[in-house]
């Protein structure tokens, strides 16, 4: 049974978003969810002890351990990246992950494992990353007849779908570009560019081009530059807003939009990044890690705690 100080958490999100959290539909959508594979017995014995706080059994309490667990399921393997995850029907297209579940009803359970929301990111009139307590993401899920868990983190990277640059003054005399070198050069600027993250191959065959110094020097830079970095920010439970329908005088939490666990900052996030990131700036932006993201349709628990109740051995940490 739901505990009563979870019970007034709930009906509280229900009073003022009534039209998200009473129904307890994603993205404040009645529509039945899509059938999707459950999680392996293995993984749903987690959660096993755990309280179920809406009909669809996507979202659960677990007091005894100050956790908060939500199963998803990939929606994408690679590309940019908006959200760790969102809610369903809402920004699957630039999400690793989404969920049969509202956002105010994820609110109200971080609320009932005494996370303190802070603020989102401000804009205006200067840059403000937005504040909260710290919530360590784990991510849970069966690959290969193995239960994986892995910090979030590992799960998204810095952008290498763009353009790096280096300083190039001039192209060695008499060189000429390959056309299927993925190099280009802006005599505007006087930089040399390469798109994408250049691997040992690439890096050997355009060293191998020539032996000129400013050259060799710009591409070693092109090929450090383009190297993908894991998220190291932190996420922290920011809270998201309310905005009133000016017809219907309702209230919407936004974050039912999709913006649930983001990586790129949005005033609307419930959970977010504690650093600069902008989904209109590429070189400050993240992708899925391809190399980390189990395939398309694949069942995850995502394990929500507050860091500071993490035991000293994080379960955040790798494990095969």
């Amino acid at each position: 049974m739901v505990c009563h100080r979870l019970r007034s958490l709930i009906v509280l999100c229900s009073l003022i978003v009534p039209a998200v959290a009473l129904a307890f539909q994603p993205g404040g959508s009645a529509e039945q969810p899509q059938q999707l594979p459950d999680l392996p017995a293995e993984v749903k014995e987690l959660v096993s002890t755990a309280t179920a706080l809406n009909p669809q059994e996507t979202l659960f309490l677990d007091r005894k351990n100050k956790a908060v667990y939500l199963k998803a399921h990939v929606a994408l393997e690679e590309g940019l990246l908006e959200m760790l995850c969102c809610p369903r029907q809402t920004k699957e297209h630039e999400s690793i992950l989404s969920v049969d579940c509202s956002a105010a009803a994820v609110h109200a359970a971080l609320l009932a494992i005494g996370a303190e929301p802070g603020e989102p990111v401000r804009y205006d009139p200067k840059f403000q990353p937005p504040k909260g307590e710290n919530i360590a993401i784990t991510l849970i899920w069966k690959e290969e007849d193995k239960v994986k868990k892995q910090a979030a983190r590992e799960w998204v990277q810095s952008v290498t779908r763009r353009y790096f640059a280096a300083d190039l003054k001039a192209l060695p005399e008499g060189f000429e570009i390959p056309e299927d070198s993925g190099l280009f050069y802006d005599r505007n600027e006087n930089q040399l560019l390469f798109f994408g993250k250049m691997t040992p191959e690439q890096k050997k065959a355009l060293l191998a081009l020539s032996a000129d110094a400013a050259y060799q020097k710009a591409i070693e830079t092109l090929e450090k530059a383009s190297q993908p970095e894991p998220l190291e920010a932190d996420w922290v439970f920011a809270g998201s807003l309310f905005q009133e329908d000016p017809q219907t005088g309702e209230r919407r939490y936004l974050a039912e939009g999709g913006d649930l666990i983001c990586v790129a900052n949005f005033p609307s996030a419930m959970i977010d990044i504690a650093a600069r990131s902008s989904a209109d700036d590429s070189q400050r932006g993240y992708e899925a890690n391809p190399d980390a993201v189990p395939e398309l349709g694949t069942p995850v628990l995502i394990k929500l705690q507050r860091t500071k109740d993490l035991e000293p051995e994080s379960d955040a940490k790798s494990s095969d």
